[in-house]
């Protein structure tokens, strides 16, 4: 079938259902997604997920294809979105990072040296084109076609495939400018054509292929779900039933759950404790991996009987006994800087124990010569992106150097499916080593240690201190107090946020699709930047959905003030998931709050018609 052209090959499978012609639409293009998968997680074993939903997704089209839409096309923006979905939900709130980032300008003219500064912003700056534009760089640089093969492609002119190809390239030029990465239309030309296949699993083809042709209850709960969230967006209605399990496909194997120590098992029917093998944690890729090693360190072992430890150790060399080498390479105050995480997602589906009860996750963490900080990071959220609880550990960081430390975190788990993401993380230089972690029940009077409550977030959780101040007090009333403890002038994006995510809906319901007010007493000492009240609705994601009335001010509290009120108001949109409030500390200084004097009212209620 190798003279058949792609729609041919489409039709032949949509209307009799023939295997071969569908196996030979994976062979020809598998390289293109699999290429853009990779690109996107950076491992292989996501990378070929994402690959095999993506073709399930153009099983399940088959039928409805239209004539004019260019396969390779579709395939690299289906790739992009199923990537995106997966980063999203494993990713994005995890860890708080900007990976699209890059830390310096190109200072190389050779073809490699170009690629490493636009390999982490090529996808982001595919989506900016629209889809012709796109099309045309994916069949000219991804998929290697002659100027004359892109123009019957699309159906224009050779003439025409120039200019747009031509277009695409300037524009993603400006963007790669913005984004502080100057190069020229040709280098970029040259970079993407060099770099952008990536090779691909020989046995990937055939299990692609299988999967995508196979009864779908058999097919393992991550593929399936990226597959339907993918066909959710394209307005597809698919019925399928998530459920664990690991099925054989040819020579290839598909893993839903990580790999499980002695005694652990999957879901469904978990036995308790679940603990995780210190080898099925996955490397932590980004912006910042090439500034550590993320291994399993054979000499390292906890106890006689333990196994190896996983180890995370920054390749950067220190200049600062603090947070100031970290914080001096973050992107910005709230943008993690250098940072190495190994993490395991586990799938809780139907049938689990741990469906509606208060887990403690726990483990083991060795330290040495940590500058900055280390923790551990659990999120539980659904396919969806809607984020239960997330507890990164900020209010009891490890510092300097330590023997082995126990580590637990405390939550719930909803009675709905979801994922349980657990990361220990390296935050700036030093080394960290980890053991033992696991999941087991707790009585559901364990007070949580999650963001539910209130707590801290900092990239630099050392700097700042949060305790009530009994020598200040506000009426008879002691104060809360977040003052900088870092000693000497802040470093450039020292930042602490003190707050609460309200996840309740019950309890923020009255406020959905109304202006609300939030006000608190509060004086501060010698605040060098800034620091105030902060207030966001958020959606699925962690997403703002609106911001407060003092965002975008330039500040709001600065300098010395005595007691006052202060205020904030935001619109709360309908859809919200977290009614999040709190307070913020940029650089320097002392922030006192009268916790007592803190509410949140309704201000006013928009006339019918004008909801948001």
């Amino acid at each position: 079938m190798s003279d058949t052209n792609d729609l041919e090959l489409l039709r032949e499978y949509a209307l009799r259902g023939s295997e071969t012609a569908f196996a030979e639409l994976v062979q020809r293009h598998i390289g293109l997604v699999y290429a853009a998968a990779f690109r996107h997680v950076g491992v292989g074993a996501q990378a070929e997920e994402i690959t095999q939903s993506v073709f399930i997704v153009l099983a399940q089209k088959a039928a409805q294809w239209r004539p004019n839409t260019v396969l390779e096309g579709w395939l690299y923006q289906t790739t992009r979105l199923t990537a995106l979905r997966f980063l999203r939900g494993e990713r994005r709130r995890l860890f708080h990072e900007q990976e699209a980032f890059m830390q310096s300008t190109l200072q190389e003219s050779s073809d490699e040296s170009v690629w490493r500064e636009l390999a982490p912003l090529l996808d982001e700056g595919m989506s900016r084109l629209g889809k012709k534009d796109r099309e045309a760089v994916v069949l000219r640089f991804f998929k290697e076609k002659s100027a004359r093969e892109v123009a019957a492609a699309l159906r224009i002119s050779e003439a025409g495939a120039h200019k747009r190809v031509s277009r695409a390239l300037e524009k993603m030029r400006k963007f790669f400018v913005r984004r502080g990465v100057p190069s020229t239309s040709a280098a970029i030309a040259g970079a993407i054509s060099a770099h952008s296949v990536q090779a691909v699993p020989v046995t990937l083809a055939k299990a692609v292929s299988t999967v995508a042709l196979a009864n779908r209850t058999a097919v393992g709960a991550w593929t399936l779900a990226f597959a339907d969230t993918t066909l959710i967006s394209m307005k597809i209605k698919i019925a399928i039933t998530l459920f664990a399990g690991v099925v054989l496909l040819g020579t290839a194997y598909v893993f839903l759950q990580p790999k499980v120590a002695a005694g652990g098992a999957g879901a469904p029917g978990d036995r308790l404790p679940i603990k995780f093998a210190n080898d099925s944690f996955t490397v932590r890729t980004g912006a910042f991996s090439d500034s550590f090693i993320n291994e399993i360190d054979a000499d390292t072992r906890r106890t006689t009987n333990s196994a190896p430890a996983g180890h995370i150790q920054s390749l950067v060399a220190p200049t600062s006994t603090g947070s100031a080498d970290y914080l001096r390479a973050a992107p910005g105050p709230m943008a993690a800087g250098p940072t190495g995480s190994r993490y395991v997602v586990h799938a809780i589906m139907q049938g689990s124990p741990l469906l509606g009860k208060r887990i403690r996750v726990s483990g083991w963490v060795r330290a040495e010569d940590v500058r900055n900080w280390a923790g551990v990071t659990v999120q539980v959220a659904n396919l969806f992106g809607h984020i239960f609880a997330s507890d990164n550990t900020f209010d009891r960081p490890m510092h300097g150097t330590t023997d082995w430390q126990p580590v637990a975190i405390v939550t719930d788990i909803p009675k709905e499916p979801c994922f349980l993401h657990l990361a220990p993380t390296l935050y700036g230089t030093g080394e960290i080593w980890c053991d033992d972690f696991q999941i087991d029940l707790v009585a559901s009077e364990t007070p949580i240690t999650d963001d539910r409550r209130w707590t801290v977030w900092s990239q630099d959780p050392n700097d700042y201190s949060e305790t009530i101040d009994s020598n200040v007090t506000r009426e008879g009333r002691p104060a809360l107090c977040i003052t900088y403890k870092g000693g000497g002038t802040a470093p450039r994006n020292a930042f602490v946020w003190w707050g609460q995510h309200n996840r309740d809906l019950e309890k923020f319901q009255p406020y959905l699709g109304h202006t609300v007010r939030m006000s608190v007493w509060a004086k501060s000492e010698n605040v060098s930047i800034n620091c105030g009240l902060n207030f966001e609705p958020k959606g699925a994601n962690g997403k703002r959905l609106a911001d407060h009335s003092a965002r975008k001010l330039k500040h709001q509290i600065r300098g010395t003030t005595d007691w006052a009120e202060h205020s904030v108001t935001c619109w709360v949109p309908k859809e919200t998931q977290d009614f999040q409030t709190g307070f913020y500390l940029f650089g320097g200084g002392t922030l006192w709050l009268d916790m007592d004097t803190f509410k949140c009212e309704i201000a006013e209620t928009p006339p019918p018609g004008n909801d948001q």
